[in-house]
């Protein structure tokens, strides 16, 4: 049986503080969600089927679809930002005290990223919530450095659903060069592992980094997901799983996609991208430039081919061009810089107003947005924001 209404996926873009972009632009969406059915207990993980995130995307992911108000998510990255990314001396310092087989370490020792996770993802009780507790699908990228394969969680999983949500953020959002790699210990997730027929290491754990690596804008993993659940559905015996999952088009998918914003103040020029090594490419002062060009480079990919694949109405990307003044690298939370940022993003909001108020009328809506399918031609009226 065909789905009579579209399967609306949030994906969420890693980038580590200005993932402070996506929180403020779901606030604005949550907002005219509230206003269009004005109830208080309206949250913005209720209007979609599948959330997918990626780095600090994954973290915005995990609070969306466990019905943490964007507001809340906001107010995360401007209150707590400091404390996963630390002021310069308190780094200077702990990179000294974590010196044992040469100069080389990553930027933060990851102990404030895992404080924050660990009291953001608990549950009512103040257990720590895991990954099959999310009331909505989610998909969270990360990349297997032993194996150096892709690792894709799904709480559709009944192993991965298992794990914890804190520790499947703290997989993803392990930049290189900023944050020690995660070490994933977790017995399900070993025999996740094991039953894929993937090698285990001999100390036992799996290290995993950053899912920028595998999908910095992780929309595509959640379309071939939702595509393929057409012919293999999830085994995770959950009600929101096994009800309501009826074969579904290309044509019925529905995608808002939300980026960190694209810096245009530290283009990097001919001089530079000729002459620059090593220490320039990773420089921590620079912003990490390396992880930067890499990742950006993975995200226009994936908005091109999403752009081919979707009917245009229902691709909705939203991507704010940052000034001097707003431009933050991504592991820098300083106060100034973000409340710049904040500031830079409230105007962008207003400038894709239409943008927004059209995607909250999509996600309201009961039946498919679908284009009419002339004798000749298909000539859908594009919304896409960038």
């Amino acid at each position: 049986m065909k789905a009579n209404k579209p399967f609306r996926i949030l994906a969420l873009d890693g980038g580590g503080i200005r993932g402070l972009v996506s929180a403020i632009l779901l606030e604005c969406l949550e907002k005219k969600l509230q206003e269009l059915e004005p109830k208080p207990e309206v949250r913005l993980g209720d209007y979609f089927d599948a959330i997918a995130g990626t780095s600090t995307g994954s973290i915005i992911a995990c609070g969306v679809a466990n019905r943490i108000s964007a507001s809340e998510i906001k107010d995360l990255y401007l209150n707590r930002g400091i404390e996963i990314f630390p002021k310069f001396w308190n780094v200077i310092r702990g990179m000294i005290g974590r010196i044992t087989n040469g100069f080389s370490q990553p930027i933060y020792d990851g102990i404030g990223l895992e404080t924050v996770l660990q009291d953001v993802f608990r549950n009512q009780f103040g257990e720590q919530l895991l990954f099959e507790d999310l009331p909505k699908p989610t998909i969270i990228t990360s990349y297997d450095t032993y194996a150096r394969q892709a690792v894709v969680f799904k709480n559709t999983e009944p192993l991965l659903g298992k794990i914890p949500v804190w520790e499947i953020c703290r997989s993803s959002a392990a930049a290189p060069v900023a944050f020690p790699a995660y070490e994933m210990k977790n017995e399900h997730f070993l025999e996740y592992y094991k039953a894929k027929g993937y090698e285990i290491p001999q100390a036992g754990g799996i290290p995993l980094i950053d899912g920028g690596v595998v999908a910095n804008a992780p929309a595509l993993c959640a379309i071939a997901e939702r595509l393929h659940w057409n012919l293999y559905p999830p085994t995770n015996p959950k009600k929101w799983i096994t009800e309501g999952y009826e074969w579904v088009e290309i044509k019925d998918i529905v995608v808002a996609s939300f980026g960190t914003g694209q810096p245009i103040a530290r283009g990097i020029g001919i001089e530079q991208a000729r002459g620059w090594g090593a220490a320039e490419w990773a420089s921590p002062f620079k912003g990490i430039p390396i992880i930067d060009i890499l990742f950006d480079g993975s995200t226009d990919a994936t908005d091109y081919i999403a752009q081919q694949i979707l009917w245009k109405e229902n691709y909705f990307r939203f991507q704010p061009l940052l000034d001097k003044a707003s431009s933050i690298p991504a592991f820098n939370a300083n106060p100034g810089k973000l409340y710049a940022l904040k500031n830079r993003v409230e105007v962008y909001c207003k400038e894709v107003d239409e943008q927004l108020n059209n995607l909250a009328k999509i996600l309201t809506s009961e039946t498919s947005n679908q284009a009419v399918v002339g004798e000749e031609n298909v000539t859908p009226l594009s919304v896409y924001s960038c």
